[in-house]
């Protein structure tokens, strides 16, 4: 660049936000895990066969506490076993549980070091949700390799086209099981 006889020079160096990459990512499985974890509940929920909504009179006899706790115990199970839950539960861990290729090699969550922690370490209604193996925030995890920012710090462009597919993946398969159902809010 030049001005007034007098010649600057311009360096322009470009790096991989890493750290921002690994937050996005993480951000994801955060959301995500939120979400199939409230699902999982809702279709596991205990039975409410027993209580049935209450009559007039039954409700005079009883604190608004009670009623509350009676009535809360009936919604809490209005989910439970539900069909289009489950449909759209198991499309989101298929959709996450597959692997994608990449440059002519198959990646998974797991190539990255994210998985879940299995039926039997998960605590109750959390087995669906993915851990990132080195996540300091992750008590769970967090002693193991961080193999999320190795990847993202040797070939970013790599992790961030495995997460595109995946995530457009995930996003197809709930959409498909929108679509199958009246109740296209679900």
């Amino acid at each position: 660049v030049t001005g007034e006889g007098k010649e600057k020079a311009i360096t322009i160096s470009t790096s991989t936000d890493t750290q921002g990459n690994y937050d996005k990512i993480k951000d994801f499985l955060t959301e995500y895990n939120t979400l199939i974890n409230e699902i999982t509940k809702l279709y596991n929920a205990e039975s409410a066969k027993d209580f049935e909504p209450l009559t007039d009179e039954e409700r005079e006899a009883m604190s608004d506490e009670q009623i509350e706790k009676w009535e809360g115990k009936i919604k809490s199970a209005l989910l439970r076993r539900d069909s289009t839950l489950g449909n759209i539960m198991n499309a989101m861990t298929n959709a996450m549980s597959q692997s994608y290729e990449i440059d002519g090699q198959k990646f998974s969550l797991s190539s990255f070091g994210i998985s879940t922690l299995g039926f039997l370490n998960a605590a109750e209604n959390e087995q669906n949700a993915y851990h990132i193996y080195g996540d300091e925030d992750d008590e769970n995890t967090s002693g193991k390799k961080d193999k999320l920012m190795a990847a993202i710090q040797e070939n970013p462009d790599q992790v961030t086209a495995f997460m595109k597919q995946l995530t457009m993946n995930l996003y197809t398969s709930i959409d498909e099981k929108m679509k199958s159902t009246a109740l296209s809010s679900a």
